[in-house]
């Protein structure tokens, strides 16, 4: 027979120290056939009875069973020795040594589920849940300190991101304002140019004309045809001419000429000066445009590093909540462990220990078994098993309810067979079972087929 067992069962509120488990019911005391059983009711009751016990009855029955007649009472084809177990049966225990406070249940009385047996002492758990609590504070409250710091974090990268930008495009700005400077300074260098050019042909035509005048005059001079003032005045109009040329030449080379050879005009009337200028104003420009970028996308780099930074310390901080939390969750199953509950309805049939004694791991302190769903069990030989059948019915008789009988049903019959290789488990159903113990020594009359 295989042990059931209820396994992290927790009725009402149930300690880390305790454990529970169905345990498989007591051993069969005998099995036989044609007479009663000489097992005594005590022995039936031993939570382990002897296999030996069990073996020497087996052996009584063998010696007589193929001489044993059919019992004649109520017509019953088989008659066996069987005891009263409990469809469930839990043993309480601890999971570490622990101190009783209080025992609440005496041997023999009937318990409800989830009624508390006894007390253990919670002093280190209580303990120990107070410090869980702290630890769940302390971490609530780094994990707000986490959050309002990448919140100012945040707001700070996203400003200095702000700033950057702003530089960004106020630099840019300035780049479009010193071109269009430089544009103009171009375009107004033309203009210088085109009216140097102008005032070159202008003056070179007012020569070439000054010395027509001048050639004529000489000409008329030689036949005496002119006075000596107006060959003067000729020749002094070719000088004017040709001062003026000079000058009209030199504003032209002085317009033509590239920046190199004008960039030092002390004055700054030098058109291609100004244009000098102003491409260094544009070159300055367009390099604080380049630093301003660069600006900006260390800005978006150190946002990244410090959300990133501030997204590690909430996870840390939510980390430890979880920590504390499962903490306290510990201590209080710890809490809720030093109350030894029942896990079903039934009786005490075993409290194994008094207030002020120190239990320890393992042992049974109580057992607690069920009053519903009885069964009675037996041993039968293999000879026997051909008398049997499931669903059979039976008739159950104990030795504290003289007179009374009690129907039963066989419901399971063993596949395989006991250590010694002879016999058999059988179990029967008991259809009314509110008087019985389990424990019980019971005599089964089983119907014939």
């Amino acid at each position: 027979m295989k042990p059931r067992v209820l396994g992290g069962l927790a009725i009402g509120a149930v300690v880390a120290l305790s454990a529970f488990a169905l345990r498989p019911p007591p051993k069969l005391v005998s099995a036989q056939t044609g007479r009663k059983a000489s097992a005594s009711p005590a022995a039936s009751r031993k939570a382990t009875t002897g296999q030996s016990d069990l073996n020497a009855l087996n052996a009584a029955d063998h010696a007589t069973e193929a001489g044993a007649a059919k019992s004649s009472v109520d017509g019953a084809a088989m008659m066996l020795t069987g005891v009263v177990t409990a469809g469930a049966q839990a043993t309480l225990s601890v999971r570490m040594p622990s101190r009783v406070v209080a025992v609440n249940i005496q041997e023999g009385a009937s318990v409800r589920r989830g009624q508390v047996l006894a007390l253990l002492d919670d002093r280190e758990a209580r303990a120990q849940q107070t410090t869980a609590e702290a630890a769940i504070a302390a971490a609530r409250t780094q994990v707000a300190k986490a959050r309002l710091g990448r919140e100012a974090q945040a707001a700070k990268s996203q400003a200095d991101l702000d700033a950057a930008l702003g530089g960004l495009r106020q630099a840019q700005t300035k780049a479009r304002q010193a071109r269009l400077a430089r544009d103009a300074a171009r375009s107004d260098t033309q203009s210088d140019l085109a009216g140097a050019q102008e005032g070159v042909r202008k003056a070179d035509l007012a020569l070439a004309r000054a010395r027509e005048t001048l050639r004529e005059l000489e000409a008329l001079a030689t036949v005496g045809g002119v006075s000596r003032a107006d060959l003067e005045g000729a020749r002094t109009q070719v000088q004017i001419a040709e001062t003026d040329a000079q000058t009209a030449t030199r504003q032209a080379r002085r317009a033509t000429e590239g920046p190199a050879n004008n960039v030092s005009a002390p004055d700054g009337s030098s058109s291609s000066y100004r244009v000098a200028l102003a491409q260094r104003d544009v070159e300055a420009a367009e390099a604080a445009v380049s630093q301003a970028r660069t600006g900006v996308q260390s800005a978006q780099k150190a946002r990244g590093t410090t959300d990133a930074l501030a997204a590690q310390d909430i996870r840390a901080a939510h980390d430890a909540l979880a920590q504390a939390l499962t903490g306290r969750e510990a201590a209080q199953i710890a809490l809720q462990m030093t109350r030894l509950v029942s896990p079903l309805d039934g009786a005490a049939t075993g409290v194994n220990v008094r207030a002020g004694e120190t239990a320890q791991p393992g042992a049974p302190l109580i057992t607690v078994v069920s009053l519903q769903s009885l069964h009675v069990e037996a041993l039968v030989s293999a000879r026997q098993l051909a008398g049997l059948r499931i669903g059979q019915r039976a008739q159950v008789r104990v030795d504290t309810r003289p007179g009374r009988v009690f129907a039963a049903r066989l419901n399971e019959i063993a596949r395989v067979s006991e250590p010694d290789g002879r016999t058999f488990h059988i179990k029967f159903r008991l259809d009314s079972s509110a008087t019985l113990r389990p424990g019980q020594t019971a005599q089964v009359a089983i119907a014939g087929r």
